[in-house]
């Protein structure tokens, strides 16, 4: 984050809002979520009743993306903010893109879910302290993040409840039954290591007894020490697939693999088509 270019595009949004006060009205169903997975859950309980205006597009980055000028506006238009929890987008940007939108209802969709303490760099040390904001890439946190969803769905809508719920439950259903599928796949395999560059399923690995190794050291490329020992980890412990997101530079995953003789997977836990991406994950893990 560029601190400039955040100066930059509030600028733009408190010019374009001061020129433009009691234009911009509040559009009664439009909701604004930051990735795509929520538009995903919204639709799977709401169907289309709202308008979702997701701040995070395709192939970006939650941790380095800024939102633009029209993004920022039309969060000023929407009547609710579904936030994920604690994406590095939300804590740099969410009090700034609220802080205009007047009448604004703000849902933390991560209530109730079990976080993971991750360690937090300060100056020449570490300590327990950050927090893992992945919790959409595990079907049973997301499925706390959905019950979540749904009290915030009807609040805004009560008229709705009875329909909503239903849809509740067939989603619901639909992850039980992924769910299920996994532990069985998985459940001989409980240790079973996986290579990925950025750690975006510690929750799903959690859920497993599986362990994640990261190719990303502290949200950075890795130095060659540990690339030498990513490596030799890998052959140790008969890795042949590293994990990358479309998000992320392949290219340190595959010196990885041309040294294990193996391939690297691309996956997309952002996808919006969730449920799906979800199963292919589990599919190729459990090969």
């Amino acid at each position: 984050m560029h601190i400039v270019n955040k100066f930059f595009l509030l600028l733009i949004l408190g010019i374009t809002m001061s020129c433009q006060i009691g234009k911009i009205e509040k559009e009664s169903n439009l909701i604004s979520v930051s990735i795509l997975p929520e538009k995903y859950f919204v639709e799977r309980i709401a169907g289309d009743d709202f308008k979702v205006n997701v701040l995070i597009p395709p192939g970006a980055s939650p941790a380095t993306y800024e939102p633009t000028p029209m993004q920022m506006r039309d969060v000023a238009k929407s009547t609710a903010y579904l936030k994920i929890g604690y994406i590095p987008f939300e804590k740099v940007w969410l009090n700034n893109l609220v802080e205009g939108a007047g009448d604004i209802k703000i849902f933390d969709l991560s209530e109730g879910i079990e976080l993971i303490q991750g360690k937090e760099k300060h100056g020449d040390h570490f300590h327990e302290g950050g927090i893992d904001p992945h919790i959409w890439s595990s079907l049973k946190s997301a499925k706390i993040l959905s019950a979540n969803l749904l009290q915030a769905l009807i609040s805004m809508a009560p008229d709705k409840k009875n329909l909503y719920e239903k849809n509740y439950q067939k989603f619901m259903s639909e992850i039980d039954s992924l769910n299920q599928s996994a532990e069985s796949a998985f459940f001989k395999k409980k240790g079973m290591s996986f290579m990925i560059f950025h750690p975006a399923l510690s929750y799903f690995a959690r859920d497993y007894g599986l362990r994640q190794i990261t190719v990303e050291l502290e949200g950075k490329d890795p130095s060659p020490t540990h690339m030498k020992n990513l490596v030799e980890e890998a052959k140790e412990r008969g890795i042949r697939k590293v994990f990358v997101q479309k998000e992320f530079n392949v290219e340190n995953a595959r010196v990885i693999v041309a040294e294990i003789k193996g391939e690297v997977v691309s996956i997309d836990p952002l996808s919006e088509n969730w449920l799906s991406e979800m199963k292919r994950i589990i599919d190729i893990l459990k090969d």
